[in-house]
């Protein structure tokens, strides 16, 4: 135990003056080294807080830091992305500049198309009116020439008018003057009321059953009237007067007698009273066909047979009778083909104006 000291100060000469502080005993330091210790330590323990302090500070910034590095690689994200968006967007727009460039090219051609179309087709319009007014005009030329029908007439020489009214052509003003003329002279001629005529027809045969025939005997006998009676102041009649004015009175009961200048028609029996009727109704009806057919030489013939038998057979004090010979007088007093005017000029200048084309517009 006495030989440690002894090895332990052999130890080398650093050794000594450590050996030498451990050996003061710690009552022997004086009080400013236990301030200047104990200020160590408190620096020691600010130093280690401050540090401790200052680690944590930097954590915090290094976290603010990445939170903002990581918002920025967000935003550079977002950025990359919007950049190729922009570009696509452009390479989009590029091609739709393009394409409303091609467009734009299309719509002037097709432009330039549609006014040559519609310059075409107003051409064709025209060509096509005046086709259609032609047309007209050669129907009513047809309906004075052919159907000799004045009414028709003029209403295709109206629609023509209409027609060629649509064209703002100054040289069409001579032909609508020619068509006013010639519907003047169409309405100047006389036209029979066909249509009435044919209605009073019918008429007639509805009422031909009920005319009365004419009769050469009393309708209804009527006995003379008796002798009057002798006075009671008169001497009496003998037989033989009694006798002669018994036959007297006999021959004026039975025996009628009239007195005529013309001559007596017998009495009709009564199928020849069926078929007269029946007769005078079909005759009615030829002259309401004729009619209807524009014939007039039928017509005048129907209705003059017709009326001849009704002054014939018929008794003309009848009221009925009587009013269907003044109806049939009358209607023979109505010009059914009157001459018509030449309505052929409009035709024949619109045509030199427009000539036929080798193709229909």
């Amino acid at each position: 135990m006495s030989e440690a000291p002894e090895s332990s100060e052999a130890g080398g000469p650093e050794q000594g003056p450590m050996r030498a502080a451990a050996a003061f005993p710690a009552r022997h330091l004086r009080w400013p080294g236990w301030l200047a210790l104990v200020l160590a330590l408190v620096a020691l323990a600010l130093a280690i807080a401050g540090w401790v302090n200052f680690s944590r500070a930097q954590q915090r910034q290094l976290a603010r830091q990445d939170a903002e590095l990581q918002a920025v690689n967000r935003r550079l994200d977002a950025l990359s992305q919007t950049a190729a968006l922009k570009s696509q967007l452009d390479s989009e727009q590029n091609n739709t500049q393009q394409a409303l460039k091609t467009f734009s090219d299309q719509l002037d051609s097709m432009g330039a198309a549609l006014t040559d179309l519609r310059r075409r087709s107003e051409r064709g319009r025209d060509a096509w009116i005046k086709a259609e007014a032609a047309t007209l005009l050669l129907a009513a030329n047809d309906q004075v020439e052919l159907n000799a029908d004045p009414a028709l007439a003029l209403k295709a020489l109206a629609a023509a008018d209409e027609r060629l009214k649509l064209l703002s052509d100054p040289g069409l003003i001579p032909v609508r003057q020619l068509i006013a003329k010639e519907e003047a002279a169409l309405r100047a001629v006389p036209q029979a009321d066909v249509a009435g005529m044919a209605v009073t027809l019918t008429s007639l045969m509805d009422s031909a059953g009920q005319f009365p025939l004419k009769r050469v005997a009393p309708e209804k006998y009527t006995p003379g009237g008796a002798v009057p009676s002798a006075a009671s102041d008169q001497p009496r009649p003998t037989l033989w007067q009694r006798f002669k004015a018994g036959l007297d009175r006999l021959g004026r009961d039975i025996f009628t007698v009239h007195h005529r200048n013309q001559p007596i028609a017998p009495l009709l029996t009564p199928e020849q009273d069926y078929f007269l009727r029946q007769n005078l109704e079909l005759r009615l009806a030829a002259a309401r066909a004729a009619l209807l057919q524009r014939d007039s030489a039928a017509f005048q013939s129907s209705a003059h047979l017709a009326r001849t038998w009704l002054e014939t057979y018929f008794n003309p004090q009848d009221a009925g009778v009587k009013a269907a010979i003044q109806a049939l007088a009358q209607m023979q007093g109505q010009q059914l083909n009157p001459p018509l005017p030449d309505i052929s000029a409009s035709l024949t200048l619109l045509r030199r104006l427009e000539p036929p084309r080798a193709s229909a517009p």
